[in-house]
């Protein structure tokens, strides 16, 4: 499955996968528990075996919103809380059932703490992607954004709830259904 998130193609997450493999704890997720909630520091990492999750967090008009989505054969983590101790600005939380192999956030600091080369390219593709992120909400229109993530990850109205979809947009679900009904005319 190609991989939602453009850093993690970018980026060699071998060793981490291995880590988690090797070392980790398998723990299963039912659909809505939370791998982690906001406000907290992450304690563990993981490798999704199977499933996915959502970040999502809470607006200051208090609607729920998705900001961010992994599936399997990827890492769930949040990197400014795993590798600096932040609290967490979002909840991870399970979409599906899933199954993830977990270690502590600290075996992933040591890793990257030995190998520096690795830590700067890390940090530079994931900063790279939160900045094109962000100006691509400028560069495009909703519907440019919606026919992108589908070229990039077709899979996507499978696997994620529209209301979800829609927040990730940052657009309303009637606007998500009629982008969705133009391509299907």
């Amino acid at each position: 499955m190609s991989q939602f998130n453009a850093f993690e193609e970018a980026l060699d997450f071998s060793f981490w996968k291995n880590l988690c493999e090797t070392r980790g704890e398998r723990l299963f997720f039912r659909r809505g528990e939370y791998f982690v909630h906001a406000g907290e520091v992450l304690q563990r990492v993981g490798w999704i075996v199977s499933g996915g999750f959502k970040h999502s967090l809470t607006d200051n008009a208090g609607h729920t919103k998705a900001v961010g989505f992994v599936f399997e054969d990827a890492v769930v983590a949040n990197y400014l809380s795993a590798l600096a101790g932040e609290k967490m600005p979002t909840d991870i939380i399970a979409l599906e059932d899933s199954e993830v192999m977990v270690v502590p956030s600290s075996y992933i600091c040591e890793i990257l703490d030995t190998r520096p080369e690795v830590k700067v390219k890390f940090l530079q593709v994931l900063f790279g992607q939160a900045y094109d992120h962000v100006l691509n909400i400028y560069r495009f229109t909703p519907e440019q954004r919606y026919a992108h993530l589908l070229e990039r990850f077709p899979r996507i109205l499978d696997l994620v709830p529209v209301g979800d979809l829609a927040s990730y947009l940052n657009i309303s679900r009637r606007q998500l259904h009629r982008f969705r009904n133009q391509k299907t005319k």
